[in-house]
């Protein structure tokens, strides 16, 4: 919880200074976070219970990118290489902050 809450943060403070429209707000920054924490959720329990390889949860990861892509392209008429790019920033924060999260806390392996 505490990463979603981070990212979303982060999220949110990226796009008050990119975004000049005021499209997106703290919700929406929250949405962005929220729903690909969820899929992630359903994910790893799908694989833990087919017992399938664990990589394929890192398949999943990407809907860090294709929710924040789908929200933004359908809620604005910006071109398409913005929206990419706002989406494409919103998948960075999220492995950033899990990396740092994960050293700094401590987890498997570490």
């Amino acid at each position: 919880m505490i990463q979603i809450a981070i990212v979303a943060f982060l999220v949110w403070c990226l796009f008050k200074l990119v975004d000049k429209d005021g499209v997106v707000d703290g919700f929406t920054s929250i949405a962005f976070v929220l729903v690909p924490a969820i899929i992630m959720f359903f994910a790893g329990m799908g694989v833990a219970f087919l017992a399938l390889p664990v990589w394929i949860i890192y398949l999943f990861e990407t809907s860090y990118f294709f929710v924040p892509l789908l929200f933004l392209k359908s809620m604005t008429d910006y071109a398409w290489a913005k929206v990419i790019g706002l989406a494409f920033t919103v998948l960075v924060i999220n492995i950033l902050v899990q990396v740092t999260l994960l050293i700094f806390l401590g987890g498997p392996g570490v």
